[in-house]
């Protein structure tokens, strides 16, 4: 509940603070983790004033950040696990924290950046998850207050396709859709591997990657003879269309703070098969296929079996949340913090 105005102007803010985003964080991540957060700030309705800012935009702009910060009146807000070391009023949102633990496995910069982040973690005010499985991740990784941790689950809102859109989607060889990049955790490489040695050649479906593959990935397809495209930039009115059309979405990761196409390919009507890890577990479970990732034969397997398949797996996916139930979540949290500012005005 918001504060009432009070006699004293120095006790409470009665009125809604501005509200900074950490521009970087927010529209600088993966296409669907940008469109995610472009999504929610869309839907965030705030009676104080929102501004993007932009640390990245010159010398100057990042003093005017740097000031920012510390203003003792407004909340910043970093979406997708960056953020400054300090802000006054800081919220960090864990979009996951998979990046760095499967990018630097191994490799002497992992505790460094394990420190940074848990710099970050310490000195903010509140670190929204976005699952479950992304809270657990961070307390299996990261010293930080169980108790300053909100778990918002994510959601989304449906990508949309014209029927002319779907209709161009359906010409062309059948396929399997991916949609990945090339981090350690996509698990790109496995995938690629299974896909070479199931049958889908002999039915003739192709791989049809958006975004990308690691190298190692990309090699092994195109030295198998594979059919394989790979596609960097489409439209989203594309991308719904390849959803309705594919034979399934193949959803390989390792680790996954939700899945966004996994959940979009489900609202699009496909059929999914992807790996059994906590996040798809938590999201998923009733509406995909799963599968070990780690387990290279059963993923051909799996794939093999999903090839056989015809019509619908699973039920109709029904989104129990939207992007506006997300960003009423946040509004809610945003005024507990607002409650019990200073005053300034």
């Amino acid at each position: 509940m918001r504060s009432q105005p009070s006699a004293a102007p120095d006790r409470y803010c009665p009125v809604s603070c501005d509200l900074l985003i950490n521009g970087t964080a927010a529209l600088r991540s993966s296409r669907g983790v940008t469109r995610f957060y472009s999504s929610v700030m869309q839907h965030l309705r705030w009676a104080g004033r929102i501004e993007l800012i932009n640390p990245s935009g010159g010398r100057l702009e990042r003093l005017r950040e740097l000031s920012l910060r510390g203003r003792r009146d407004a909340i910043l807000w970093s979406p997708s696990h960056r953020g400054p070391l300090h802000a006054r009023h800081h919220v960090v949102s864990v979009h996951d924290c998979i990046n760095v633990e499967y990018t630097y496995r191994g490799d002497w910069r992992l505790p460094f950046f394990r420190q940074l982040f848990n710099v970050v973690l310490a000195q903010a005010e509140s670190v929204v998850a976005l699952s479950r499985a992304t809270r657990d991740a961070i307390l299996r990784n990261y010293r930080v207050d169980p108790g300053k941790i909100v778990v918002i689950p994510a959601s989304f809102d449906a990508l949309r396709a014209s029927e002319e859109d779907v209709s161009v989607g359906r010409s062309g060889e059948p396929f399997i859709l991916m949609v990945a990049n090339g981090l350690p955790h996509k698990n790109t490489e496995g995938a690629a591997a299974a896909f070479a040695r199931s049958r889908a050649a002999a039915y003739g479906v192709g791989l049809r990657v958006v975004g990308s593959v690691s190298p190692a990935a990309s090699t092994l397809l195109h030295e198998s003879g594979a059919r394989f495209q790979s596609h960097s930039a489409i439209t989203d009115a594309t991308l719904a269309s390849w959803y309705a059309n594919c034979r399934f979405l193949l959803a390989p990761s390792f680790e996954e703070g939700f899945d966004l196409p996994v959940a979009e390919a489900l609202a699009s009507g496909a059929n999914v098969l992807c790996s059994s890890i906590p996040a798809h577990q938590e999201f998923f479970a009733g509406y995909a296929e799963f599968f070990d990732p780690h387990d290279g034969d059963g993923l051909v397997d799996a794939l093999n079996l999903a090839l056989d398949r015809e019509m619908q797996w699973h039920p109709p996916f029904r989104n129990p949340r939207t992007c506006q139930s997300v960003a009423d979540d946040y509004r809610a949290l945003f005024e507990g913090i607002e409650d019990n500012l200073p005053s300034t005005r």
